[in-house]
């Protein structure tokens, strides 16, 4: 048999075997006719377009207005803090004591050689404390000593004030005398001559006698002279230590021509009489002013270390902002610890303020207000891009079917990105812009924190283009499916697993992320925003929409399967719809993160306000507190004003030895116990024990211990030391709580021996009548409508030396501070935003599933379905998502404040620590839902309007919409 070879097949044409196509090509297909099909769509979606610019803008707008105006907020509250703390919060520079040996001659350039000291100091200090300080002003003063003027016992020092500016204005006009002036000079005795003198040894020289010091002469101010009988011509010999006695002479009185001029900062007593330390034995802390003739004379005199020669940098609040702040800390940190850098000839010098300290403060306060607004700011950010998800999402499904058909015709799913990009990135960019230059033109000033702004940017440029890619991407892959069932079967179970370990991760994740932020605490403010703190309500909110898409398909068809046994359409139609749409997550996790953090803002701002009224009780201890040392007289007249319910004077030692030879020291608080049993009955404080502190006990003086001293107690005699000898004690009980009074006896560091010893309280009167002494009294607590009146009829609001504050007078500056006011403003607008974000994205959803709910609708209004009935479907497929987003949110919301207080910094917040305890209230939850609801409502009767005008004999016809 015959075969026949095959016939070959023709070579292909030389220089054309396995020609790929250029890459300009495929570029050129994959960027086809995109400025006219984008431009044709674009007027076909021109609406849904502008929503989504107008999103765009407004969560540009808002993610980079607010950094901006929280840093405002953050600048006038250092601002503001510094102020108050007045003269604490300047810098002090005291140049180094010269030697003891007292200087032969009168050197009259000492004005001028403090003058250029102050003028070098501000050269040296650091650039930041430079900045944030006014010009120095200049100090010469003498150690404070007690002398006799006209019978009384008065705590009397000398001081000069200038300025590095020789030249400047006088600080005094002098009403009565005249300046004082140089001193006239006291010649010494010559040596004398033994050859003159037959009285001495032959050949010996009787030395000169020592240089008589000069006398110093001194003004006073008129308010002081007038109020203690001191006339001009008054002399008195000033005892200083370590240098001996110093007649100083009354020359002249004077008024102050500007008292808030820098020169009297830290010299009150120049101005007016001052209460002198109860350690003192005077009645008053006076200052005499020296003038640049008499400072001389008085450097001569007071020699050795009783002169002081101090430099000041008052604090300019005006000067301060966040950033300068946190520098000025920084370097104020550096140069008390070490201030070699300004060493002088006579050595380094002391640098005294409490500047650093003030702005630890502020920076703590501000770290706790940064920390929950950045959790607003990001959480905005998050809901808006979320939005802006859903409006890509419902874009890209109006154009489904156009999409579709591109893929079919052979279009590559780059040129699809392409011609979605083409789109998006003008509209993003413009929105953009327009609202990054409305935050700018609302609050001008350096660019900055716009990190959220381009992420959400980015989101609107990206979600059309990869909503379409998956589109076109599902509607042909190009994968080989298995014929068999079981195989593909197989498939979907090794998805879904992969599924199911990613999501387990997530959540993992998401608990493991809060658990890190609620150990770990506020972060210092100099670490910036704690990311994990910021997207901790996102995170959790994620993780339970990760959870809530499990688990609400299952519910959701025990409930159709339940519905099924009954009579009705709406019931099973609408859980088995719901129960089909209910995995769609982008949607729940919109609504769930809005109502979150409306529901936060809520509770925050409920725990916030409640706390500073509580700490208002805490730092206040009842309606008025009067501070000071305040005399008998003064005290009975506050006790015997109308209108008040108590007024407990009271008073607090610390260093209190506490047992013989214990080693134990305690915090006594001496104080009228029946006073304050009924102001701590008031406010709600237990008083078990209180009512037996005033019955004198045969045991001894009646008590309430700490509960750290109870056990003391049991093991040693329970007694303490009082001014001179051991006093027995009769435990009463236990002390829960009490106000904090000022310490009488004058300790170095106060804070910190408090917070280490215990407390124990007596009573005043019982006290007094055991030791023979009366107790000076430095707190007042009243209580009652008629404690302010009863303050000023005492006079006792202009008295130096005593601070009257009023509970609800500090409760309102707490709550109008740039802090506080600003932290409750941007609380409240965030929740009426997200209330809005979530009106929207709830419209998105509802738009985006009306095209396969009105097939389902239009099929069954074919068979006598009514209005009525076509509501109530379209409310009960999608009331479990909203349920679930308000109950998942509500959740999210409280827990958030619950588990990270320490972390959001509220106790720094309220103004006391330990007054922020959660507290929730019904509004943040019944304002969320109710925006959910009537959102749901609206969304709802629109469609129903819409689908209304449709005529049935189309639906007849075409079947669908």
């Amino acid at each position: 048999m015959t075969t026949t070879a095959p016939r070959p097949t023709p070579a292909a044409p030389p220089g054309r075997r396995g020609r790929r196509a250029p890459a300009t090509n495929g570029w050129r297909a994959a960027t086809a006719m995109a400025p006219l099909v984008t431009r044709r769509r674009a007027r076909d979606d021109a609406g849904l377009l502008a929503l989504t610019a107008t999103l765009l803008a407004w969560t540009v707008l808002l993610s980079a207005g607010l950094p901006r105006l929280e840093a405002r907020a953050a600048d006038e509250a250092v601002r503001r803090i510094v102020a108050e703390a007045g003269v604490a919060a300047d810098v002090v520079v005291t140049l180094p004591t010269r030697a003891m040996i007292p200087d032969p001659q009168r050197d009259p350039d000492q004005p001028a050689l403090i003058a250029n000291a102050a003028g070098q100091m501000a050269s040296r200090l650091p650039t930041a404390v430079r900045a944030a300080t006014r010009a120095p002003v200049t100090a010469v003063h003498t150690a404070p000593g007690v002398v006799r003027i006209d019978g009384d016992g008065q705590l009397v020092r000398l001081a000069h004030l200038g300025s590095a500016d020789l030249g400047a204005d006088p600080l005094v006009r002098w009403v009565d005398g005249a300046a004082p002036g140089v001193a006239p000079a006291v010649p010494s005795t010559p040596p004398v001559d033994p050859a003159q003198d037959g009285q001495t040894p032959e050949g010996e020289v009787q030395p000169a006698a020592p240089a008589v010091r000069p006398e110093v002469r001194a003004g006073l101010a008129a308010t002081t002279a007038e109020q203690l009988g001191i006339t001009v011509g008054t002399r008195f010999d000033l005892t200083t230590p370590g240098a001996g006695a110093t007649s100083v002479l009354v020359t002249g009185l004077y008024e102050p021509i500007d008292p808030t001029a820098d020169q009297w900062r830290g010299f009150d007593d120049l101005l007016r009489p001052q209460p002198a330390p109860s350690a003192g034995h005077a009645d008053h802390r006076i200052a005499f002013l020296l003038s640049d003739d008499s400072l001389p004379d008085a450097v001569l005199a007071v020699v050795g270390p009783a002169v002081q020669r101090a430099i000041r940098f008052p604090a300019d609040p005006s000067s301060l902002d966040d950033a300068l702040a946190a520098r000025t800390a920084d370097q104020l940190d550096a140069l008390t610890s070490a201030p070699a850098d300004l060493a002088t000839p006579d050595g380094v010098p002391a640098v005294d303020t409490q500047l650093h300290e003030v702005l630890a403060d502020a920076a703590g306060r501000l770290a706790a207000a940064r920390a929950q607004a950045s959790v607003l700011i990001v959480g905005l950010g998050v809901v808006g891009a979320l939005a802006l998800v859903l409006a890509a999402r419902l874009l890209v499904a109006r154009r489904e079917s156009l999409l579709v058909a591109e893929r079919a015709r052979g279009a590559s799913v780059a040129s699809v990105v392409v011609r979605a990009l083409a789109e998006s990135v003008p509209v993003a960019i413009g929105a953009a812009a327009l609202g990054v230059a409305a935050a700018l033109l609302a609050l001008p000033g350096p660019t900055s924190g716009l990190t959220v702004a381009a992420t959400v940017t980015a989101v609107a440029v990206l979600a059309p283009a990869v909503a379409s890619a998956l589109v076109v991407r599902r509607a042909w892959t190009g994968a080989r499916q298995p014929a068999n069932r079981s195989d593909r079967e197989r498939i979907a179970r090794r998805k879904g697993a992969r599924r199911a370990t990613a999501e387990i991760a997530f959540v993992a994740l998401a608990v493991a992320a809060v658990v890190s932020v609620r150990g770990r605490g506020l972060l210092p403010s100099d670490r910036g925003v704690d990311p994990l703190l910021s997207a901790a309500p996102a995170l959790l909110a994620a993780a339970a929409t990760v959870v809530a898409a499990r688990v609400l398909p299952p519910v959701l068809r025990l409930l159709s399967r339940a519905t099924a046994r009954r009579r009705g359409l709406v019931g099973v139609v609408a859980t088995a719809r719901a129960a089909r749409a209910s995995g769609t997550m982008v949607p729940l996790l919109t609504l769930t993160t809005a109502v979150a953090l409306v529901v936060f803002c809520g509770t925050v701002a409920v725990t916030v306000r409640d706390g500073q009224a509580v700490a208002a009780e805490v730092v206040v201890g009842a309606d008025v507190r009067v501070d000071g040392r305040l005399t008998v007289e003064q005290v009975d007249a506050l006790r015997g004003a109308p209108g008040l319910t108590a007024a407990a004077a009271a008073t607090e030692q610390l260093g209190r030895s506490f047992g013989t030879s214990s080693g134990v020291k305690a915090r006594l608080v001496i104080v009228d116990t029946d006073d304050l049993a009924r102001i701590l009955a008031d406010r709600g404080e237990p008083v078990d024990g209180w009512d037996e502190l005033s019955t004198a006990s045969a045991d001894g003086l009646p008590t309430l211990l700490d509960p750290d001293l109870v056990r003391t107690a049991q093991i040693i005699e329970p007694e303490f030391m009082a001014a001179e000898e051991f006093v027995p004690l009769d435990v009463r009980g236990t002390v829960a709580s009490l106000p904090r009074f000022p310490v009488s006896d004058e300790e170095p560091d106060v804070a910190a021996e408090r917070a280490l010893q215990p407390v124990f309280v007596v009573d005043r009167t019982l006290l007094e009548q055991v030791t023979g002494k009366a107790v000076q009294v430095t707190t007042v607590l009243l209580d009652g409508p008629g404690a302010r009146d009863a303050v000023a009829a005492a006079g006792l609001d202009d008295v130096p030396g005593v601070d009257v504050t009023v509970r609800d007078a500090w409760l309102d500056q707490a709550r109008t501070s740039p802090i506080g006011a600003g932290l409750a403003l941007l609380l409240l607008g965030s929740a009426v935003v997200l209330a809005l974000y979530a009106a929207v994205a709830l419209a998105l959803t509802v738009v985006a599933t009306s095209r396969e709910r009105g097939r389902t609708l239009s099929a069954l209004r074919t068979q006598g379905l009514d209005a009525r009935t076509a509501r109530a479907l379209t409310l009960g497929e999608l009331a479990p998502l909203a349920v679930t987003a308000v109950l998942l949110g509500t959740a999210i919301g409280i827990a958030v404040p619950w588990a990270l207080t320490d972390a959001l910094g509220l106790d720094l917040l309220t103004g006391a620590p330990g007054t922020a305890e959660l507290r929730l209230s019904w509004w943040p939850v019944v304002g969320a839902a109710a925006v959910v609801a009537l959102s749901l409502v609206v969304a709802v009767l629109v469609e129903s309007a819409a689908h209304r005008r449709e005529r049935l004999g189309e639906v007849l016809r075409v079947g669908e919409r």
